[in-house]
This record gives structure tokens, sequence and C-alpha cells, in this order.
């Protein structure tokens, strides 16, 4: 048995990390270096760093709202509430737009809005797990219209898609903005942490007096959060751990399952929140800085487990996969596959909880049929699908062939004794 979880930071380097923070001292140096690497990627961009992702997209609609009067911002509906949080909390209003049929591609077209483009903003493009093709003919649109009309903004969130590249030119540097996110579940890590990308180098004054730079004792607190739950995902704990998991979904414990899913409950936010005005710690930086010498390698490595699940389960006629291509333009944190009914999904995971297989039954929310969203202008039943019916299958460092071929079986197993 093993977790479906497994942080880019070992528990062994959590442990070390909170002693070496005790001793750490501020050095210009490290900061220069992780902005080279990451410019390297973002081409000579902007770089502001912030203590979470959704801290630089705050910032970044900021800086929008301070350049235009139009208030409305086109967004994937599938994606993270938080996002849509922040629109909302910056003075916007979110226009949910829905994904292609049986894709996390997104099918955003500025033709569809002939009669209201001078109310809109900004566009969002999300970058789920790779990249969204989608952003070359956007761009093109938003550039004629931009020619003669007042601009509208094109970011791009590549919180789960730092490295994807579409013709060789790196996703994050095809619009205005783009922020990155550097938490816990992704390919690099700072414990928490963000990054805001200006790739038109504009002139970007940050508030000194709204942003702060965390202290040593926050750092350790996100530390030994951490490492707590690196300790419940070691192979000695996890076993038990795991019980508690299967009987929590098994009996819907949902006190445990708010704190095990971080997207469990949706709340609707109107104010931003003061726990995450803050910078980046320099300590954060560091950890940034160090993980790059071996980044794109892990990246490759879950690109090709990828590949095996996909080799194995194309035959299964239940599935369909969002993700099909594995080469630079997909980045893969875990991999997706989408059941043809919820009844099938639900059914599953049940059977593969009750084998002893950690898997993960959701991703992101469909967040146009979000209640506390409601009244929205689009259902968006193509993300609604998808959310309902995704199942999401480890890739991390810790899964190898063996336990890949496991899982494979126990899904070729349902299939036989169900359908």
């Amino acid at each position: 048995m093993i977790s479906r979880f497994r942080f880019n930071i070992s528990c062994y380097e959590s442990f070390k990390n909170f002693f070496k923070l005790f001793i750490f001292k501020k050095n210009e140096i490290f900061e220069k270096k992780l902005k080279v690497e990451i410019s390297k990627i973002y081409q000579d961009s902007n770089l502001f760093f912030f203590d979470h992702g959704r801290t630089a997209f705050y910032e970044i609609l900021s800086q929008i709202k301070q350049k235009t009067k139009k208030r409305k911002v086109l967004v994937n509906s599938f994606t993270l509430f938080e996002i849509i949080n922040v629109i909302i909390y910056c003075g916007f209003t979110p226009v949910f737009i829905d994904t292609k049929k049986k894709s996390f591609q997104t099918e955003i077209d500025l033709a569809k809005f002939n009669n209201d483009l001078s109310g809109i903003a900004a566009i969002l493009i999300t970058h789920l797990n790779g990249a969204n093709l989608n952003i070359i003919n956007l761009k093109k649109q938003i550039n004629e219209h931009n020619q003669s009309n007042e601009k509208i903004y094109l970011i791009e969130d590549c919180a789960v898609a730092l490295g994807a590249k579409i013709n060789e030119k790196d996703v994050g540097t095809f619009g205005d903005y783009s922020f990155l996110s550097f938490n816990i579940m992704k390919n690099l890590t700072s414990y928490t942490g963000g990054a805001l990308i200006d790739c038109k180098k504009e002139i970007i004054s940050l508030s000194r007096q709204h942003y702060k730079i965390p202290n040593k004792m926050e750092i350790l607190k996100k530390i030994l959060f951490i490492f707590t739950i690196q300790l419940l995902n070691t192979r000695i704990l996890f076993p038990f751990f795991f019980i508690i998991i299967k009987y929590a979904h098994k009996y819907s414990v949902n006190f445990f399952l708010k704190k095990y899913r971080t997207d469990f409950v949706v709340t609707k936010e109107i104010k931003f929140p003061d726990k995450f005005s803050y910078f980046m710690h320099p300590f954060q930086k560091k950890l940034l800085l160090i993980q790059f010498n071996d980044f794109k390698k892990k990246q490759l490595s879950r690109i090709c487990k990828s590949e095996y699940y996909f080799t194995h389960l194309k035959k299964i006629k239940n599935f369909y996969f969002p993700q099909n291509e594995f080469n630079e333009k997909n980045i893969f944190l875990d991999f997706p596959i989408i059941c043809d009914t919820l009844p099938t999904k639900e059914k599953l995971f049940n059977y593969l909880i009750e084998k002893k297989v950690d898997i993960k039954s959701y991703y992101y929310k469909n967040c146009a049929e979000e209640s506390v969203y409601i009244p929205n202008n689009n259902l968006c039943s193509n993300s609604s699908e998808i959310a309902k019916n995704i199942l999401m299958l480890p890739v991390h460092e810790g899964i190898n062939e063996i336990h890949q071929n496991k899982i494979i079986s126990e899904v070729e197993n349902f299939f036989k004794d169900f359908y």
C-alpha cells in the first residue's frame, strides 16, 4: 500500500528544514539565482514572489483594476473555487466559460461576446496540468480587438503547468500576466508560495503596507503542519491512516473529509483574507532554488508514468482521457481518467479503496454550478461532467511500475466483476 501523496520535499528534508530555519540568514544571492532560473522559462519577465499563488493573482487583478473601469473577467468554470473568490473580492464579476467536451481545454471565443466586449476587463486562461491550446487563437483575437478598442488583458493560470510548452514557447509567456503556485502538491514547492509573472514588464508598485514578509515562526508552523501530514503518509503509519480515510469515505464522515479535502466545502469570500497578504519568505526562495536541479527530471518521470497508465487503460470503454498526449504540452501532478457515468466512478472508487488502492476522487470544481455563485450565466455541462466523474491516479516519485501494475490490475478486475 502506498499513499497517493508524495511531496517534492521529503519527510526527512522537512525535519532538517525545521532546524535550518533557526540559523538561516537572508542572502540576496539565493533570490538572484532563483530569478535567473525562472527567467530562463519566462523570458526575463518581471517576477514578484508571494506566500500563495492566489495572492499573485489578486495583485494582477489589482493592477488591472487601476487601468480600466471594465469589471468582467472571463474564466474557465472548471477551476479552483478560490480563484473565483479572488475575482469577486477584487471587485470583478466572473463570467463562466465551459470546457470543450471530454477535454481540459477551454472554449473561450471572443466572437461569442461581440455585444459585450466593452465590459470585459480580462480573460483568465487556466492551463490544467499542461498547455491550454485555446490560448493561441484567443491571443490572436485579443490582439485584433486591442488595436482599436480598450484593452482586454490576458492572464495565464500556470499553477499546475510550470514547464509546459506550445510550439517550444512556454505557457505563461503568451499573455500580459501569469501566475504560479508552489504549494506542497506541486513539482516545485516552498510549502506554500506563488509568483506573479509580469510578461510585459510594466511598472508594478507593490504596497509594503498591504504585503508583509512572514516571520520565522510562521514558516515553522507551515513546516510542522506538512511534516505531520508526511508522517501520516510514511509506510509505517499510512496503513493505519488509510483505515481512517476508508471509513470516512464509506460513512461520509464530513468532519474528517473537510480536513482531508481542501475543496470539500465551497465558500464565497468578499474580502481578501489577511492570512494571504504576505510576500514569500527568503528561506522559501532558497528551497525553490535547490529543487531546480532535478525539476525537469521529476516532471519527465510523471509524464512517463502517466503514459504507462494510458497505454494499459485506454482499452476500457468506460473511460475517456482529457490528457492523452505525453509530450512538452502536458505536465502531470496526477493522471486523470474520466468515467462514463457518476455511478461507475463511485463504484470504482469504493472498489479500489476496499482493495487498499489510494486514489483521488476529485480534481477541480465546476464553479458555475456552485450555489454560492448562482445566479450565473452558464451551467457549463462539460465541466460538470468532468468534475463529477473524474478520478486521479498517482504518478509521484514513490510510485513504481509494480504499484502501477497493481492499480491497473485492480481497475481491470473491477470491470470484469461489475461489467
